[in-house]
C-alpha cells in the first residue's frame, strides 16, 4: 500500500524530480543533462543499478525490487518497498509521487528495451496527465499529454506528433507547416 512518508531525519524532496524507469538509459545530452542536474532522483527497482553504474546515486528506490541489487540497509536514501504484483514499477512511483505531492516530473527510461514497455508507460503518462504535470523524455522526443485546450513552444522545423487517447471532436493548430483548422479528428 502507498501512503504519505514523513522524513524529518532525511533530506528535503528538491526540485527539478526526476523518474528514472528501467528501460534504456539516457544518452542524449539533453536527457542526461535532466539526469545530471535533478534536485531528486527517483529509481524504479533495477534502474537504481543503471545509475550507480553511471556515476549516480538514487534519493528513493521504489518498486518490488525484484531486479534491484541495492542492499536496503546500506542505501543512504528511501527505499519503499510495494510487492504489489497489480502495477508496474513505473506506476507505483507515479502514484507514490502524486500522493507525495512531487511535480512537476520528467521521466526518463521509460521506452526502448521493450515495446509493450514503452506502450505501458505511454498509458500511464496519459493515466497520470490529469493529476501530475508529467512529461518523459527519451533519446530523441519529448512526451507529454494535454487535455483541453494547451499551448506549448516548438521550434522551427522541430517535429510535433498530435495522437489522441481520447475521443475528441476536433483540433485547430497554428504555427505549424501545416495548420489544423477546426479539423475533425477520428
Amino acid at each position: 500500500m502507498l501512503m504519505n512518508i514523513d522524513l524529518p531525519d532525511k533530506q528535503p524532496f528538491n526540485k527539478p524530480y526526476i523518474i528514472l524507469a528501467n528501460g534504456q538509459y539516457p544518452s542524449h545530452p539533453t536527457a542526461l543533462n535532466k539526469l545530471h542536474t535533478a534536485g531528486t532522483i527517483i529509481c524504479t527497482d533495477g534502474s537504481a543499478n543503471k545509475l550507480l553504474e553511471n556515476g549516480l546515486a538514487p534519493n528513493v528506490i521504489i518498486g518490488d525490487m525484484d531486479s534491484s541489487t541495492i542492499d536496503q540497509d546500506a542505501f543512504k536514501g528511501l527505499y519503499v518497498k510495494i510487492s504489489d504484483q497489480d502495477n508496474t514499477d513505473l506506476d507505483k512511483a507515479l502514484e507514490w509521487c502524486k500522493l507525495n505531492s512531487l511535480s512537476p516530473l520528467t521521466v526518463l527510461g521509460a521506452s526502448q528495451l521493450r515495446e509493450d514497455h514503452t506502450i505501458g508507460n505511454l498509458i500511464l503518462l496519459a493515466n497520470y496527465s490529469d493529476e501530475l504535470d508529467i512529461n518523459f523524455v527519451t533519446d530523441y522526443f519529448t512526451i507529454t499529454c494535454h487535455h483541453g485546450k494547451r499551448s506549448f513552444t516548438s521550434f522551427k522545423q522541430q517535429l510535433v506528433s498530435i495522437l489522441p487517447v481520447e475521443d475528441i471532436q476536433s483540433i485547430t493548430t497554428e504555427g505549424l507547416e501545416f495548420p489544423l483548422i477546426d479539423e475533425p479528428f477520428p
